[in-house]
């Protein structure tokens, strides 16, 4: 099966455009495994929404082949061909665009099987994983120093910690306000939110929040039951087409919760606040104007 990728891949290395200082080197990945890098890579494929954003935001944009999976942005992106997506991802589709740098993310295991097949044809492979905010900061330097991008990664991670930084500043002087953050509404009274582990988690925490959550572990379905209990100070609500905040309001017994009550439930749209990319900080800033609006008038 893979004989025609190896064909496909072969001869890269021997190109012109590869040679650049600092090459070859060596950077560990989330799996922990050391990939060598032999030069820039010229013809990138990236799997995932995330790495994708982070691709273009150190200015790779020109170096990627292909992409995979649902992405929606930069608009640029879309342009790119698709190697797959929800369905799972084929090495000879990848094959197909000749790259010499594959980037993934164990989010599905059929992109992980990406690896191991391009492994085997001496095609690098970095994997990038985002449990939680700071994985989100380590994975610019890592696919900076993978792509030799090394100076565009370290502006883009100074402007985000410097905006993190700011915003910590602002809430500082506020106490933490609870908070359910409902990242879906599903039938008959079940809801989706996200607790510990999860980089919402920590971006709520960022802007001034306490997840009333926190307790339970990654993305979890809950009950209103369940929301009751906790009774938060605030609940934000990610939808992809904002509705009226009024409509929270609406559902059975919810006017009961001191949120509602006191007026402090915000519908914000979902857009990029559950893509682990480094648009996290837009989120940041907006889950903290919604938990404190009085500090941001």
């Amino acid at each position: 099966m893979l004989t025609g990728m190896a064909l496909m891949t072969s001869g890269l290395a021997a190109s012109p455009a590869f040679a650049a200082q600092g090459f070859p080197r060596e950077v560990t990945d989330a799996l922990g495994r050391r990939v060598r890098i032999a030069a820039p890579p010229q013809r990138i494929v990236v799997v995932f929404p995330s790495n994708v954003e982070l691709a273009w935001a150190l200015g790779l944009e020109d170096r990627v082949a292909a992409i995979g999976g649902r992405v929606r942005w930069p608009e640029s992106a879309r342009a790119k061909p698709s190697i797959g997506g929800s369905l799972g991802y084929s090495a000879e589709a990848v094959a197909a665009y000749r790259p010499d740098l594959v980037v993934v993310t164990p989010s599905h295991y059929t992109a992980l099987g990406l690896v191991e097949a391009f492994e085997r044809v001496q095609v690098p492979s970095v994997v990038l994983a985002h449990p939680d905010l700071p994985s989100v900061l380590r994975n610019i330097d890592l696919l900076g120093r993978a792509t030799g991008a090394d100076d565009a990664a370290r502006a883009l991670r100074a402007s985000m910690e410097e905006r993190l930084n700011a915003v910590a500043r602002t809430v500082a002087v506020a106490p933490r306000r609870s908070v359910y953050l409902e990242t879906a509404a599903a039938a008959r009274g079940a809801f989706q939110t996200m607790g510990t582990g999860h980089y919402a988690n920590d971006a709520l925490q960022w802007a001034g929040g306490r997840n009333v959550f926190a307790d339970l572990q990654g993305s979890q379905q809950v009950s209103a039951e369940a929301i009751f209990v906790r009774d938060p100070d605030v609940i934000i609500s990610l939808q992809q087409v904002p509705k009226d905040p009024a409509s929270i309001a609406e559902r059975p017994g919810w006017h009961s919760l001191r949120a509602v009550k006191s007026g402090r439930v915000v519908v914000l749209e979902r857009s990029h606040k559950l893509i682990p990319g480094p648009r996290q900080i837009e989120a940041v800033e907006q889950y903290a104007r919604a938990l404190h609006p009085e500090l941001f008038a």
